[in-house]
């Protein structure tokens, strides 16, 4: 069995009061597994953002508990926290997150440079030929295309060998062949290095690239698929909101 990257326990995120309070996560236990690519999907309003946010601590919980290896996050101080996300977690967002006045290969360190770390020479050569951005490095963020762009963002959340990687609808903003060539990284990413990354996402096509699918509905875990195919997740997913319809009175 691998070894556990990441997990939360009982977790509940709830936001607003009284009649106006909304449950976002209801008591989600769920384990993520190093070297692992796992999706997390769900209908809207499933809390699977959410859950993603709150395990790679950039909003708090209610109640419950996330641990990032075996550091449990609510035993930390801000400047430890801070210290975590730099180190141990790597992030990839639908909207790029680069900074427009620089480079591709400055965008990429930029992480390594806030941190006054030195790149490993080796890894990035490594990074930035599997995600095939040599002929680019020294362009800026309006000179790449979008696929181009979020490549850069794979790489700089790559670049520091965080312990898991937190991508977020990282194909929501990209053309069909833009998003299967930063799919096909992340994919790459967890066989040849050995990464651990973690994915929310509505694309039946993106999640049939990863290891494990795992089903949040009314911010509850209810479904689970390994191995998936696009026709499988579909299926599930299609199965899913029915239920989640019907259970809401619809």
């Amino acid at each position: 069995m691998p070894s556990v990257a990441a997990r939360s326990v009982d977790l509940t995120k709830t936001y607003g009061k009284g009649d106006a309070q909304v449950h976002a996560l209801a008591g989600v236990s769920i384990d993520i597994f190093e070297g692992q690519y796992t999706a997390v999907m769900g209908p809207s309003g499933s809390g699977k953002s959410t859950l993603m946010h709150c395990m790679a601590a950039l909003d708090d919980v209610s109640t419950g508990h996330v641990f990032i290896g075996e550091t449990e996050l609510s035993s930390l101080n801000d400047k430890a926290l801070t210290l975590l996300r730099r180190d141990k977690i790597g992030f990839v967002f639908q909207s790029f997150n680069l900074v427009p006045t620089l480079t591709a290969q400055e965008n990429i360190l930029l992480p390594l440079s806030i941190a006054g770390k030195n790149p490993d020479p080796g890894w990035f050569d490594q990074v930035v030929d599997t995600v095939g951005l040599r002929d680019r490095l020294g362009h800026r963020p309006n000179e790449m295309s979008g696929g181009q762009q979020q490549r850069v963002a794979c790489a700089r959340a790559l670049v520091s060998r965080p312990a898991i990687v937190f991508a977020d609808e990282p194909t929501g903003n990209l053309d069909s062949a833009s998003g299967a060539e930063v799919l096909s990284f992340l994919r790459r990413s967890v066989k040849e290095f050995g990464q651990t990354v973690v994915m929310v996402t509505h694309d039946p096509i993106a999640a049939s690239y990863t290891d494990r699918v795992v089903f949040l509905a009314d911010g509850k875990v209810v479904d689970e698929l390994l191995a998936p195919t696009a026709e499988s997740v579909l299926e599930r997913m299609t199965a899913l909101q029915a239920r989640t319809v019907e259970g809401r009175g619809f």
